[in-house]
C-alpha cells in the first residue's frame, strides 16, 4: 500500500460460478479488506468457439483471429459457406452457395499482416471451383478479365480484375458497385482484414525486380509462387516477397472447376503478371498464361 501499511484481504468472493454462458455478462468480485467490504465489477464477452468451422458466425472467427489463435481450433482445409448474391460486371450471382476454406494461418505475415486467417473462394461438392461469367474463354472488354484491353500495364496495382471486378478501389464497409466484394454477405464483409500483397505492378517485363511492390487488398488472385511453390512465367523476384499457402504446399488439387458446371475444368487467373501476360492456373492444375483480355475463372483470396 501507499502508505506503507499491510491490510489482511478477507472473504474474496466472486460470481457466477462455474463455466460462462456466451454472450455478454458482468463479473462481480466481492472482498474484505481492513473491516470493510468492497465490491467491483466487470463487463465481459463471453465468447463460445466451435472446433468446426462452419458453426462459427464471422465475429467469432475474427475474435479468434485477433488472438492468433486459429491454429488451436481449426486447420488447414476447414471450410464455411457463404451466400454470394448481386451482379458482378453484368454477370449476377443468385444466391450462390459456396464454401470459403482455410489456405493458411498468419500466411507470410512478416510481410501481409499478424493475426489473420487466410481463406480461399471456394468450393462446391468439396471441389475447388473458380467464379466464371457467361464470356468465359472469349475476348471481352468486360467483365472477368485482367484489363479490358491486351496488356499487362500496371501489373496487379492498376488491373482492372484489383480494382474493378475485385473492388480493391473501396473497402468492405463502401463497396464498389457491381463487384466481388459488394455480393459477398455483410457478416463477412464486416470482420474482413486488408492484407499487403506483393507482386509484380508495373508490368511489361519479366525479371525486373524494382517492379515488385506491395498493394493494400481486400479480395486478391493468388499469386503463382503462392500456388506452386516455385515460379515458372511470372517476375523471378516476386518469390523474394511470398509465400507458398499452406493448402497447396500440402499437395492438395489445384484444379478449378466452373463454379456451375462442377464436372468442367477452367482455367484460372492469377494476379502475376509476365511479359505482357498475366499468369494463369491451367486446366490440369499447372501454371501458364493468357493475355489480359480473356475472360477466365477467378478464385480470390481474402483474410479475417
Amino acid at each position: 500500500y501507499t502508505d506503507g501499511q499491510s491490510r489482511a484481504v478477507t472473504g474474496y468472493t466472486y460470481s457466477p460460478t462455474g463455466a460462462l454462458a456466451a454472450g455478454n455478462t458482468t463479473i462481480t468480485v466481492s472482498y474484505t479488506e481492513g473491516g470493510v467490504t468492497k465490491t467491483t465489477t466487470q463487463a465481459i464477452t463471453v465468447t463460445t468457439i466451435n472446433t468446426t468451422l462452419n458453426s462459427n458466425s464471422w465475429a467469432t472467427i475474427k475474435a479468434v483471429s485477433d488472438a492468433g489463435k486459429g491454429d488451436n481450433y481449426w486447420d488447414v482445409g476447414d471450410t464455411k459457406t457463404i451466400t454470394i448474391n448481386g451482379t458482378v460486371q453484368g454477370f449476377t450471382f443468385s444466391n450462390l452457395s459456396i464454401a470459403v476454406f482455410i489456405i493458411g494461418f498468419n500466411h507470410n505475415s512478416s510481410r501481409e499482416g499478424n493475426n489473420r486467417i487466410h481463406f480461399q473462394i471456394g468450393k462446391i461438392s468439396n471441389k475447388l471451383v473458380g467464379l466464371c461469367d457467361s464470356n468465359y474463354g472469349n475476348y471481352v472488354s468486360s467483365g472477368f478479365c485482367m484489363n479490358t484491353e491486351q496488356t499487362n500495364r500496371g501489373g496487379w496495382s492498376n488491373s482492372h480484375m484489383r480494382k474493378t471486378v475485385l473492388g480493391n478501389s473501396g473497402a468492405p464497409s463502401s463497396p464498389p458497385a457491381n463487384s466481388l466484394l459488394a455480393a459477398l454477405p455483410a457478416d463477412l464483409r464486416a470482420v474482413m482484414k486488408s492484407v499487403s500483397k506483393y507482386s509484380d505492378n508495373n508490368g511489361g517485363g519479366y525479371d525486373t525486380a524494382s517492379y515488385v511492390t506491395a498493394t493494400t487488398d481486400w479480395l486478391f488472385l493468388l499469386a503463382e509462387f503462392e500456388y506452386h511453390g516455385k515460379r515458372s512465367y511470372a517476375n523471378s523476384a516476386e518469390q523474394n516477397y511470398q509465400k507458398q499457402y499452406d493448402y497447396y504446399k500440402a499437395g492438395n488439387s489445384k484444379v478449378h472447376y466452373r463454379h456451375d458446371s462442377t464436372g468442367s475444368a477452367v482455367y484460372a487467373w492469377t494476379r502475376s503478371a509476365n511479359g505482357s501476360t498475366f499468369c494463369l492456373v491451367y486446366t490440369d492444375g499447372t501454371p501458364g498464361n493468357s493475355y489480359a483480355d480473356r475472360s477466365w475463372a477467378l478464385a480470390p483470396g481474402f483474410a479475417a
